[in-house]
């Protein structure tokens, strides 16, 4: 049920594309500002607080409405699942940018291509070096795959109903919201949501990289997994964006242009820096890693079934 769930979500998905950000993920972040503006007192007992009380306004209902639709017949379930599969997971949207980066660097439309990166991933671009731009965009694109697709679809298969669903994107929002507060008195308001998203994501992080490898270079994956992730400004990010640039046999990382001055990354990958060819072979290994998910769904339902 839960592989017809996730086709069927991905097949209305590419009907009814969602216009603009993911209808879930803009929730919960509402959420994670409404939280901390009435519990954040700047310390960690506090966030500690936030936390378990934003997870528990959330999950508790999703919980009972679980329930609710197994009692009612297994049929609402799979309406409810798929229903929040649609407003989650974000695979064909990043397939989308991808492909829209890729034709613009492609036209040799540099400036269109960062306008495209810009409003994708919520920061400015600077500058138009081309191969600036692909070498974000891929990283941009595995970085959404991991947490906009297949770490959502490992809680999916762990937890009953749509929990896992909603678990790790809103402990994502409250980490990412909550960690660095404009105040620097308020900081360890997000300690423990930025530590309980760590514990969450662990294991997702280490299934999208090993997928990654599955389905490209897996020497090359996890040789650069192994070695350059920790190097890394973020080393848990550093693990997906290793294996990904692994798999994909070319560089990422490295320096690009900055405000003021070039900003000096370290390199992840293999192979020679990424250009405009590496987001269609990007595009492709995406492809290849959501089928590879599919299988393992399909496995776990014939293992529920014997």
């Amino acid at each position: 049920m839960s592989l017809l769930a996730l086709l069927a979500a991905l097949l209305a998905q590419h009907a009814w594309p969602v216009k603009g950000r993911q209808p879930l993920p803009a929730f919960y972040g509402r959420l994670c500002l409404s939280t901390a503006k009435r519990l954040n007192a700047g310390d960690r007992n506090s966030g500690i607080l936030a936390w378990v009380a934003l997870m528990a306004a959330v999950l508790v209902p999703v919980a009972l409405a679980t329930w609710l639709a197994v009692a009612i017949h297994p049929i609402v379930l799979w309406l409810l699942d798929v229903a929040v599969l649609y407003a989650t997971l974000r695979f064909l949207q990043t397939a989308r940018q991808l492909a829209a980066i890729e034709k613009s660097l492609r036209d040799a439309d540099a400036a269109g291509a960062a306008i495209a990166l810009a409003q994708w991933q919520g920061e400015p671009v600077e500058g138009e070096d081309a191969g600036a731009i692909a070498r974000l965009a891929a990283e941009h694109a595995l970085r959404e795959a991991h947490h906009g697709t297949f770490a959502p679809l490992f809680w999916f298969l762990v937890l009953p109903g749509p929990l896992g669903l909603v678990l790790h994107p809103l402990a994502r929002r409250a980490a990412r919201t909550w960690e660095h507060p404009v105040d620097p008195e308020e900081r360890d308001f997000g300690w423990f949501a930025a530590r309980a998203f760590h514990v969450i994501d662990w294991i997702p992080q280490r299934a999208s990289a090993f997928v990654f490898a599955l389905v490209g270079n897996f020497e090359d994956a996890l040789l650069c997994w192994r070695s350059q992730a920790a190097r890394w400004v973020q080393p848990e990010e550093g693990i997906v964006l290793a294996s990904g640039a692994g798999a994909l046999g070319v560089r990422l990382g490295d320096p690009i242009p900055g405000p003021a001055a070039p900003v000096d990354r370290p390199s992840l990958g293999s192979g020679d820096a990424a250009r405009e060819d590496a987001l269609t072979s990007l595009e492709g290994l995406l492809w290849r890693a959501l089928i590879v998910w599919s299988i393992v769904y399909l496995l776990a339902a014939a293992l529920t079934l014997a």
